[in-house]
């Protein structure tokens, strides 16, 4: 399987760019983004474009993939909703279509977040993307609905709030994972249900925590 990644430089996408690279399945993953994911492998190739939005003068180099992982994400705190739907809803779905253009057979997964069912502003916004994706013709298709993530060794977050939540919440965290699977869930885990779901075995279209700890144990 040849996969294109996109937020490798985060902590959802550093996670499952680590999983897809261990991974025998995987054949090669392009990495898309504006700066490196700082990852050198065999099977990694980095695609960094300054501006996410224009990339007709690369389609050459986005056709023979069987899937796209999108793990590219926003705070939504400080923005209205048109702004924070600029890159969460008209960017991903932008490349969603462009993608599916290039590879008629692609496969689709895409992080979305917990709470996204919810009537936020940010949720309304992560539902219609959902659904967008959801229309589309991929061969395979899902969205995980990740709640808190322990990352694994040598991956932050690049939110400060969250990553001193991860922190303080370590030596506790194997509790949660017992008790409360449906609250959170690891960045291994979680990269091995998005490959999961570009595979085909998802038994839905929506995950959830427990869901993916399910698909991705």
């Amino acid at each position: 399987m040849r996969v294109i990644l996109f937020g490798a430089s985060g902590m959802v996408g550093a996670g499952t760019l680590r999983e897809a690279l261990d991974d025998p399945k995987v054949e090669s993953v392009l990495s898309v983004g504006r700066s490196s994911c700082g990852v050198e492998h065999p099977k990694l190739r980095e695609l960094l474009l300054p501006d996410l939005f224009d990339f007709t003068g690369v389609e050459d180099q986005l056709v023979g993939y069987d899937a796209c992982i999108w793990a590219v994400g926003i705070s939504s705190v400080g923005l209205d909703e048109a702004a924070y739907a600029k890159v969460t809803e008209e960017l991903t779905l932008a490349w969603a279509r462009a993608l599916l253009r290039l590879n008629p057979q692609l496969s689709f997964c895409y992080c979305s977040g917990a709470g996204a069912g919810g009537n936020a502003m940010w949720a309304r916004v992560r539902q219609r993307v959902e659904g967008a994706l959801q229309s589309m013709t991929f061969q395979h298709a899902g969205v995980v609905r990740p709640g808190f993530i322990r990352p694994g060794a040598g991956i932050k977050s690049r939110v400060w709030l969250y990553q001193a939540g991860i922190v303080l919440l370590k030596p506790i965290f194997p509790l949660f994972m017992r008790f409360w699977p449906s609250l959170v869930t690891t960045s291994e885990t979680l990269g091995r249900a998005m490959l999961r779901v570009v595979e085909g075995q998802a038994d839905r279209f929506i995950l959830e925590s427990e869901d993916i700890n399910r698909l991705g144990a």
